[in-house]
């Protein structure tokens, strides 16, 4: 058993999942995939590019003042384009008009190299914010975190009965519920947009409940979701997370599964509709990520599920603050074994969820802290399997914050249809339904004795209570905006108080009086790109330095900073 988790654990990243054995081969029939319903167009082949760069315009600015201030820095612009070329500036509060993409053919030395380019872009335009669009990220925390976080199973078999993880979410009690007037079971008529690897054809992955029409390539291009699986990363991560999602199983007289596969979705009447975003959860381009939640968005998408992670990009929180504002629930992983909250689950606006185990016990893996909503099983949870070239017909126990993500986008689809919109609505006054699904969710949730509720959530998911939860009268608070400025995002990153990290900081970049968020309005960005490269060495720095130290904290982070940023950062103690 041990030896089959090493060999997962090269390929464990922050959101991902592994399952504790691989499965046998699938047999291969002679029927090949079902076809999609609408001709797929021809990908577009990408042009080569060394370095991508987010560049937010002023209102008064252009596409013409974007390349004349590229093409002054680079020597090869491979492309500018909108991010968001769909967008309305006459309905459009966050701005999302006004955010463009550079690619450059020009080489780039390190991840600092590219924070030094994007300044002096920002800085020959006079643009607003320029950011590197990166896809790296997370990817040495990662590494340096997983042998201790996630390795090894502890010896404890996984449960034998596939459907252990929806009883202790009470979907078999949840089932039984009758909705309201006019409300409708089993997230019948919602649409769930699935940012993930893609598709593949599976017993456990009901093809007729899969939105073609809408489906979206970010990485080949074109609109074909399929997962073409066999590459490096997760291939086959869209098929296991989608199937807690869609997944038409029913349960047993006394325990287990029924037909069609081993899963149960917890929304089986839910339309998915797949957006093919990435090969790794903890490889996804920046812009990729943003463009899949506007995708939604356009896409009618009631609930976004996002079992990925990456750095906190300005581009997705405006793409989901402005998906948040248009009634769309938005969850997200927490992430695994990588020893913070990754971004987009940081967000003020995003749902971000923990991972839990048969014993009602936080999974080991799972991040947690102060960011973290919800809890939900994420531990040896049963998952379809993808195969290549048939229909995928087994399913195996798998581990991750992935597979509660999928669960608790699950019960929203579920809660969104009990209800029904119009009676959601007439219930959330100035608030989003996003903030009314947290709050039933939360006050609804299962609370073991011990659960640390300040680490992990308000408690575990309990879907039956959730439907139960009253509406209640219409809300007449009013709605506070999100709070994603540098310290707060450090805070909810890092799982630190945010009086703690702002004096850090103060410390960290020597700054005077009243100087400080000036200098986080320059460098915030890239503060939170370094604590989610090394978030141990960031905590470190934060830290007053001891009497008999030689250096000060931040000294570790300086060689990983842009030359400005590492200008300012504290070198002695």
């Amino acid at each position: 058993m041990r030896a089959v988790f090493a060999v997962c654990l090269l390929f464990l990243v922050s959101t991902t999942a592994c399952n504790r054995a691989a499965p046998p081969a699938e047999p291969t029939p002679a029927q090949t995939p079902t076809p999609p319903s609408t001709p797929v167009p021809e990908p577009a082949t990408p042009a080569a590019y060394a370095q991508g760069y987010a560049v937010e315009l002023a209102p008064q600015q252009t596409e013409a003042d974007l390349r004349s201030a590229a093409e002054d820095i680079f020597a090869d612009v491979v492309s500018i384009e909108r991010l968001f070329p769909d967008a309305d500036a006459a309905d459009d509060p966050e701005g999302l008009s006004r955010i463009w993409r550079v690619r450059v053919a020009d080489p780039v030395t390190s991840g600092a190299g590219a924070w030094d380019q994007a300044y002096a872009l920002q800085e020959r335009g006079g643009f607003v914010r320029v950011e590197p669009d990166t896809e790296d990220t997370l990817v040495e925390a990662q590494k340096r975190s997983a042998v201790t976080a996630c390795f090894g199973d502890d010896g404890v078999p996984a449960p034998a009965d596939p459907a252990w993880s929806l009883a202790a979410m009470r979907v078999p009690q949840a089932r039984r519920l009758t909705p309201p007037a006019g409300g409708k079971t089993l997230g019948e008529g919602v649409r769930v947009c699935h940012p993930d690897s893609g598709w593949t054809d599976h017993v456990d992955l009901d093809g007729a409940r899969i939105d073609r029409s809408q489906s979206l390539n970010l990485m080949e291009g074109g609109s074909d979701a399929r997962d073409p699986l066999g590459y490096q990363g997760n291939p086959g991560h869209g098929t296991k997370t989608g199937s807690v999602i869609v997944s038409d199983g029913g349960f047993g007289a006394s325990s287990g599964t029924t037909a069609p596969g081993t899963v149960v979705g917890l929304a089986p009447k839910a339309t998915l509709v797949p957006i093919r975003t990435f090969n790794s959860v903890v490889r996804v381009l920046d812009s990729n990520t943003a463009r899949a939640v506007r995708h939604a968005t356009t896409a009618q998408c009631d609930v976004i599920s996002m079992s990925l992670g990456g750095r906190a990009f300005f581009g997705l929180e405006r793409a989901i603050n402005d998906a948040v504002r248009r009634g769309t629930i938005v969850v997200n992983a927490a992430g695994n074994c990588i020893g913070m909250v990754v971004a987009p689950a940081s967000y003020d606006n995003a749902i971000a969820v923990a991972a839990t185990n048969a014993q009602d016990k936080p999974w080991k893996g799972s991040s947690k802290g102060r960011a973290v909503d919800i809890a939900a099983p994420g531990e040896d949870v049963y998952v379809a399997d993808a195969v290549a070239g048939t229909t995928g017909t087994r399913a195996s126990p798998g581990n991750g914050t992935s597979f509660a993500t999928a669960a608790v986008a699950g019960a929203a689809a579920d809660w969104l249809a009990f209800h029904g919109r119009a009676r959601i609505d007439a219930a959330r006054g100035s608030l989003t339904r996003r903030d009314l699904f947290v709050q039933a969710m939360q006050a609804s949730a299962r609370k073991p004795a011990g659960f640390d509720t300040s680490r992990f959530g308000a408690g575990i998911l309990d879907l039956d209570a959730l439907l139960r939860q009253p509406l209640g009268a219409p809300r007449t608070q009013l709605r506070a905006p999100p709070q994603d400025d540098t310290v707060n995002l450090l805070s909810r990153t890092l799982d630190r108080d945010p009086a703690e990290v702002r004096s850090g900081l103060q410390r960290m970049l020597s700054a005077e009086p009243g100087t400080l968020d000036a200098t986080l309005r320059r460098f915030g960005p890239e503060l939170l790109d370094l604590a989610m490269r090394d978030p141990d060495a960031f905590r470190q720095a934060l830290d007053a330095p001891s009497a008999d130290a030689l250096r000060a904290p931040a000294a570790t982070l300086r060689p990983k900073a842009s030359r400005a940023l590492a200008a300012k950062l504290q070198a002695t103690p």
